[in-house]
């Protein structure tokens, strides 16, 4: 955006107390095109602001955990918002996809089951993933939606001194390697 004095004669753009008056627009001219901006950025849900993100949550009924981050919210929402029938396996593969990442989950499906395990490190989509599991699901599947814990694989590489510093409820629930 140019200044508002670059729209004036030159003659103006001289005058002392046209150069003051123009410092006190610009301010208010930039405040304007910022709000201007955050509008049209709320209008999608990639690019929205908090202000956007919160409006689209209370529209949805969504209640934010207070330490979430934007990027978050902004994947609850996505969730949400772009439910669509028919429901097939793609269908819950790409949602988990959105929510997790491709290697955020392992879904296992049997004749009449529907294993999910979530990585520790998406813990947090926890709640998320099973609403939309049970939202999804065939009702004649029986649903496991559960954290996939640390393996001995993972945590055996880990000398006792390493160690030393978790409890036994740390070293199998959060992410440490």
């Amino acid at each position: 955006m140019k200044p508002v004095e670059a729209y004036w004669p030159l003659i103006l753009q001289e005058i002392r107390e046209m150069k003051e008056i123009a410092k006190a627009e610009n301010s208010e001219l930039e405040a304007v095109w910022q709000t201007v901006e955050d509008l049209i950025d709320d209008q999608f849900i990639e690019t929205a602001t908090e202000r956007g993100i919160a409006r689209r949550e209370k529209i949805l009924k969504i209640t934010p955990f207070a330490d979430d981050t934007l990027e978050t919210r902004r994947f609850r929402i996505q969730a949400r918002w772009n439910d669509k029938l028919p429901y097939t396996y793609r269908t819950l593969q790409s949602k988990l996809d959105q929510l997790c990442g491709e290697d955020g989950y392992e879904m296992t499906l049997g004749a009449y089951s529907l294993g999910i395990k979530i990585e520790l490190t998406k813990k947090r989509m926890f709640d998320e993933v099973e609403k939309l599991v049970k939202q999804m699901a065939p009702t004649n599947l029986v649903l496991s939606v559960e954290l996939r814990y640390n393996q001995h694989s993972r945590v055996g590489q880990l000398t006792h001194g390493q160690l030393q510093m978790y409890t036994h409820k740390n070293i199998r629930n959060e992410v440490i390697v």
